[in-house]
């Protein structure tokens, strides 16, 4: 049976216990925001001091698990009208069912006397108010980044033509299949400043790739195959246009085809493990700096090397990912983001890290470019986010 995913839950950030509560909740093939109104509950006394009393946890984000549990409590009294509503979810099915789910409002009610929330359907969004996921290719500033790879190319598709393979436990896609071939879906999250740095690795790997195939033959790095770019006339046609209102359509990139790196987790998550062995972590160690090496000679920097961004394939081998550029504090200081130093520094620390869970230190011979401090690219603000 399919899950029900709460994907967020929204409040007043300013202590009002007159706050609404909502939650944004993915279920089957459906997206639903359920809302609960302390002015309708309010007909009843018990309600109200329950939605009072979940407004006060959720403000106070208390640590102990009661968040958790007040987001499934209110999650509970929907669930056999979600499941009424929601489309089935095929075991394959297309990326566009994803991305533009059906979305339904429901609201909490409740009889007078009664200690009992009534789930209620109050209405479907309209084109208008859903929010349409990507980045319009038009946009300014995503046009530098992007431009260089619509020039070069790479091959582009719709989200129609992309099959679901595997989700997160988000409920959101990872494995697809394309033209026979099996990819990494990463979403294009508007706003995501560090997505613009990305593009511009990807964009200089595979210039280099073609330039001088030799440069990054072997190394093992993720790489972008291809840009999902969705037409909003085609892909929102259930969306009905509010009465009146005008439709802005355009064309949107909504996601990144990224190598499917098949793997058993990340450095972080195995090297510790008893039944890694040394040899483990040394080859895992050599096979890092042969990668920063080669993308260093290739002109693009790692940016966040940390252990959550090297995975370990079903052979043992280890895969650089992430190339969104910002950093990790303790593993690379902030004034060397984003450099060949910066890189450096971070491997030398995992090299560390790494024998803290071996019998004998692991040591490499330092490489050409270690203790550089040019600084190569944009700098850029941000988080970091690993997709793969």
């Amino acid at each position: 049976m399919q899950e029900f995913y709460i994907e967020c839950i929204t409040w007043e950030t300013t202590f009002n216990l007159d706050s609404e509560i909502t939650l944004y909740v993915r279920h089957g093939g459906a997206a639903f925001r359920i809302c609960y109104d302390p002015r309708i509950l309010a007909v009843s006394p018990s309600v109200l001091d329950q939605h009072h009393e979940s407004y006060r946890i959720l403000h106070n984000d208390n640590p102990d698990g009661e968040f958790l549990e007040v987001a499934e409590r209110l999650r509970k009294p929907f669930e056999e009208l979600m499941t009424q509503m929601a489309p089935p979810m095929e075991s394959i099915r297309h990326l566009h069912s994803y991305l533009y789910p059906p979305w339904f409002i429901l609201e909490a009610s409740v009889a007078k006397s009664s200690s009992h929330i009534q789930p209620h359907f109050k209405l479907a969004l309209s084109r208008q108010e859903f929010m349409r996921p990507g980045d319009y290719v038009t946009n300014n500033f995503l046009q530098a980044h992007l431009s260089p790879l619509l020039n070069s190319k790479l091959n582009q598709y719709s989200s129609r033509q992309v099959q679901v393979l595997a989700q997160t436990p988000q409920l959101v896609p990872s494995r697809v299949l394309v033209d026979g071939t099996v990819y990494f879906f990463k979403p294009w999250v508007s706003g995501r400043v560090h997505g613009y740095h990305e593009l511009q690795s990807y964009r200089k790997i595979l210039a280099d790739t073609k330039a001088s195939p030799p440069l990054l033959a072997d190394a093992r790095i993720c790489r972008l195959y291809g840009l999902i770019i969705d037409n909003d006339d085609d892909v929102l046609q259930h969306y009905p246009l509010d009465n009146g209102e005008e439709d802005h359509s355009g064309t949107r990139l909504v996601g990144l085809l990224l190598t499917c790196i098949e793997n058993r987790g990340t450095l972080k998550d195995l090297a510790p493990w008893d039944d890694c062995t040394n040899e483990d972590r040394l080859r895992w160690s050599g096979q890092i700096h042969h990668a920063v090496e080669c993308l260093h000679n290739a002109g693009v920097i790692w940016g966040d090397a940390k252990p959550e961004n090297v995975l370990i394939d079903m052979e043992g081998d280890a895969w650089l990912i992430d190339f969104g550029g910002s950093y990790t504090p303790g593993w690379v200081d902030e004034d060397k983001r984003e450099t060949v130093e910066g890189d450096w520094q971070g491997v030398q620390r995992i090299d560390d890290w790494l024998t803290r869970w071996s019998r004998q230190p692991v040591t490499r011979i330092k490489r050409s470019g270690e203790g550089e401090g040019r600084r190569q690219g944009e700098s850029f603000e941000g988080g970091k986010e690993v997709g793969l």
